[in-house]
């Protein structure tokens, strides 16, 4: 699948301890938080995700493209919607399709190698649980691109689902503490951040599925 890795400088004044933003608050604080122009190209384009194109590539993203097509084919009104609106600010934080098998081996212990057995291994979870795992890894407001990120030590971060993660900072390594405390926490991939730089929307990959607290 095409990816777009850019780095680019901090954008000023990012808010990386957030709570949680409608739609409309996102897009008023990247207004009023940065002076910078952003273009408005939404994740959905970058990403395309508008296929999942199963493939034996597991650092790319077509289990994430076929969970999103999924659960928004489900539910047109799914808040999921929001990385496909390039007006609505946000950061993303992005499994791999690598991510994914290890969340896969953790449900069923078994080291599924099928793309298209994961994603359905991930699907059986049921939409109402998928769709809050994936707004788990969507924080809205001001973009926060790598820079800012390597400076967030501590900070607490609100997802799109309501629920919060910590971000650790060690050297260059970013970790991102999520609700579970049986598996290891995800790490933000330095070779991939910053997917979509510059834009109101960027992305960042991560090794691990995050998972909140799911009722």
């Amino acid at each position: 699948m095409k990816k777009m890795f850019r780095l680019s400088s901090a954008i000023a004044a990012v808010a990386l301890v957030m709570s949680p933003l409608s739609v409309a608050q996102a897009e008023d604080e990247a207004i009023e938080a940065t002076s910078v122009v952003l273009s408005t190209m939404p994740l959905t384009e970058v990403l395309n995700l508008s296929r999942a194109d199963f493939d034996e590539n597991l650092g790319d993203y077509d289990i994430f493209t076929y969970l999103f097509m999924e659960v928004w084919g489900a539910k047109p009104v799914s808040a999921v919607g929001v990385i496909s609106d390039g007006y609505v600010p946000l950061t993303a934080f992005i499994p791999t399709d690598r991510a994914f098998r290890k969340l896969t081996k953790a449900i069923t212990g078994k080291r599924l190698k099928n793309e298209s057995v994961i994603a359905n291994t991930v699907m059986s979870l049921g939409v109402k649980a998928v769709e809050q795992v994936l707004l788990y890894h969507v924080v809205l407001g001001a973009p926060i691109e790598s820079p800012a990120a390597l400076q967030a030590n501590g900070a607490v971060l609100t997802s799109a689902n309501g629920q919060t993660f910590k971000v650790n900072v060690s050297g260059t390594v970013i970790t991102l503490v999520d609700k579970d405390k049986t598996r290891k926490n995800a790490v933000v991939l330095l070779g991939k951040v910053d997917i979509n730089s510059g834009h109101t929307q960027v992305a960042h990959g991560i090794n691990q599925v995050m998972l909140p607290k799911l009722s």
